[in-house]
């Protein structure tokens, strides 16, 4: 179960920063707006989280913890993801946008 529980999770974060990879590239603005929109993401996470365990357990303090633990996880990449937007170089400036 434990397997499982590291897999889901392991595979939703693989996605999660590959996407925000994928859209931010070299770009330090769009890095901060999805480190932003990955921690909005997080009581979404939490809800759908809890919503998909709380069937299988009938007490409801487990649903809570794993929900917990799925949505902290996601806001701590979302973390991240600011502090790389915000301590990396703009490799990759808009073209409207002057460099010094």
């Amino acid at each position: 179960m434990e397997v499982l529980f590291f897999l889901i999770i392991g595979t939703a974060l693989w996605l999660t920063n590959h996407l925000v990879f994928k859209f931010a590239g070299n770009n330090k603005k769009r890095r901060i707006l999805s480190g932003i929109t990955v921690i909005l993401l997080a009581p979404v996470i939490y809800y759908l989280t809890f919503a998909a365990v709380a069937p299988f357990d009938p007490g409801g303090f487990g649903t809570v913890i794993v929900s917990f633990f799925y949505g902290i996880l996601f806001f701590l990449n979302g973390l991240v993801w600011i502090a790389i937007g915000i301590f990396t170089k703009d490799l990759d400036p808009s073209p409207n946008e002057e460099r010094f």
